[in-house]
């Protein structure tokens, strides 16, 4: 998958967490929001060259962090921090009984739309 498809994929993520928040899809817009995030870092790692067949959670959160906000300086470490939040949200969404709460939910929507916008931005001539 290429950088192009990659951000797609964010976009498209992205666009659903908010179609799901209007609706009150708390739990939905949860695992979309963690997705957009997922794509749009893989996006990025894609623009400096950084690409994998295949990337684990903590794999791409890593490689992320060391080579874009450590190395590069192109991103702040709050996009890290986004990530990780965002897995934890994913899970408890997805998989406990306690699902995700509405206000860390809107604020990660929130962060994942300046997280893509910001890769796109990083990526136009």
């Amino acid at each position: 998958m290429n950088r192009v498809e990659a951000m797609e994929r964010a976009q498209e993520f992205l666009k659903v967490a908010e179609m799901a928040l209007k609706a009150d899809c708390y739990q939905a817009a949860a695992l979309c929001v963690y997705a957009a995030l997922y794509w749009a870092a893989i996006a990025a790692l894609s623009q400096v060259g950084v690409q994998r067949i295949r990337w684990s959670h903590g794999g791409l959160r890593d490689a992320f962090r060391n080579e874009l906000v450590r190395q590069r300086r192109k991103y702040p470490e709050s996009f890290v921090s986004w990530l990780e939040d965002a897995y934890e949200l994913r899970v408890r969404a997805h998989y406990e009984l306690v699902g995700a709460s509405v206000k860390r939910v809107r604020r990660l929507v929130n962060h994942a739309a300046e997280f893509v916008k910001a890769v796109k931005e990083a990526a136009a001539p």
